[in-house]
């Protein structure tokens, strides 16, 4: 019994004992209504069907912070007596979207019906959609017939991703050889030039008409493409990073190491994800994997970054190194082991990018923000701070320009940036 036919029956039991009192006998008449009406709803919820099978389909598994989708509910009853009213109610985190509440006048036999509602998320992290509860009312609404579905659906939720210059990022020319000059082996995908035979050579590679002219075997070299590397650090430290919310330094950098990771997944990098609590060398990883690890990512207790910094730099190579930082808390940089940490990492790398995030509204936030990027552009560090509410394009802009080639006396200098845009959509949705 739902509480409209909860308190129909009760003034009809009001009614009838006033109509006695007072021997009104249209009370009697009024109050036999309101029983009939109650047992009516009564009858019609217990004969309506309670089959009805349903099914969930969000757009991807994957959404970014920012970002739309769109759930679809389909009811199909599989009973053969109509389905009366039902009220239909998705459990769905408010973080995802607003309250999903649906009214279906009946549903026949056999039908289907689908039913949808939009997200938006606006944290990220893994969340659960559902469970489902469908209630079956009659159509005055006294009573109701409650059947809640156990199945849910999951959600993970990449945070923001901003997109970032076209530009082609400092440290591109250093990869895993000495240069980005196409490396030679044995096998690749394109022609680069004929050798001598070597003990151990495929033969399938053997060139025959030069064979032919020099009298030996002559094998066709392949060249393979070379890969940039880059090497994303986050730092997640609860203690370092001030705020709450998505106004917070942790979130913002969060978001940023996310966005140069996207930004660099885009132009092929080959990538590595770490943070304070890295114990050891990180290894390659698929971007999307990296950025699940992003999403899902908590602020840690770790309360320094020395042990993980020198873990990177034992798996440091000539690749590109972007660090996303917390200011330090330290006046005396040069004292604080974290600082000569992070010094000592980056000299391993070919290019080197620091973002210290900070929040402008507290001075010694911005302070010892800017003291660590004077810090490390001293030590030939790209760095900038960057904004707890700023968006990135602007620092990573100067930040990832590649410097002006040099030419020839009287000549000048030029430089040619790349033509490629970042999407603003989840990328494989």
């Amino acid at each position: 019994m739902t509480r409209r036919g909860a308190a129909v029956l009760t003034g009809a039991i009001i009614l009838a004992g006033v109509g006695r009192l007072l021997g009104v006998s249209e009370l009697y008449v009024v109050a036999a209504a309101a029983g009939v009406l109650v047992a009516a709803g009564f009858l019609a919820v217990r004969t309506s069907s309670a089959s009805v099978a349903v099914r969930r389909t969000l757009p991807s598994s994957r959404l970014l912070v920012g970002g739309t989708g769109e759930v679809v509910l389909e009811l199909k009853n599989e009973a053969r007596l109509e389905a009366t009213l039902l009220l239909v109610e998705d459990n769905c985190p408010v973080s995802l979207a607003e309250p999903a509440r649906f009214v279906v006048g009946g549903l026949r036999p056999g039908r289907t019906v689908a039913l949808r509602y939009p997200l938006a998320p606006t944290a990220r992290g893994r969340h659960r959609v559902g469970p489902l509860t469908v209630r079956i009312r009659d159509p005055f609404g006294m009573a109701e017939k409650v059947r809640r579905y156990q199945t849910t659906s999951e959600l993970i939720v990449y945070p923001r991703v901003e997109a970032l210059s076209a530009e082609s990022t400092r440290g591109a020319h250093r990869g895993t050889g000495s240069s980005d000059t196409r490396r030679v082996f044995a096998a690749g995908d394109e022609f680069y030039t004929m050798r001598e035979y070597v003990q151990g050579d495929d033969l399938r590679q053997v060139h025959w008409p030069s064979t032919a002219h020099r009298q030996t075997l002559m094998i066709r070299q392949q060249e393979m493409p070379w890969q940039a590397q880059a090497t994303i650090f986050c730092d997640t430290r609860e203690s370092a990073h001030v705020g709450v919310g998505a106004t917070s330094t942790l979130e913002r950098g969060v978001s940023a190491a996310a966005s140069a990771l996207w930004h660099l997944a885009d132009r092929r990098y080959s990538l590595r994800l770490a943070t304070e609590e890295t114990a050891r060398a990180p290894m390659v990883e698929p971007w999307n994997a990296l950025l699940d690890r992003l999403a899902l990512v908590e602020p840690s207790r770790v309360r320094g970054l020395s042990p993980a910094l020198g873990a990177l730099r034992a798996g440091g190579g000539e690749g590109l190194l972007v660090a996303v930082l917390a200011p330090p808390t330290t006046e005396d940089l040069m004292a604080s082991p974290d600082v000569r940490a992070l010094l000592r990492a980056g000299r391993g790398y070919g290019g080197r990018i620091a973002l210290v995030v900070v929040d402008p509204g507290r001075v010694q936030s911005a302070v010892s923000g800017g003291a660590l990027v004077n810090l490390l552009r001293a030590n030939r560090w790209q760095a900038a701070t960057l904004g707890n509410e700023q968006p990135l394009a602007e620092p990573w802009s100067s930040l990832a320009a590649p410097r002006p080639r040099a030419w020839k006396a009287g000549q000048g200098a030029s430089a040619t940036p790349a033509a490629t845009a970042i999407p603003t959509a989840t990328r494989g949705a």
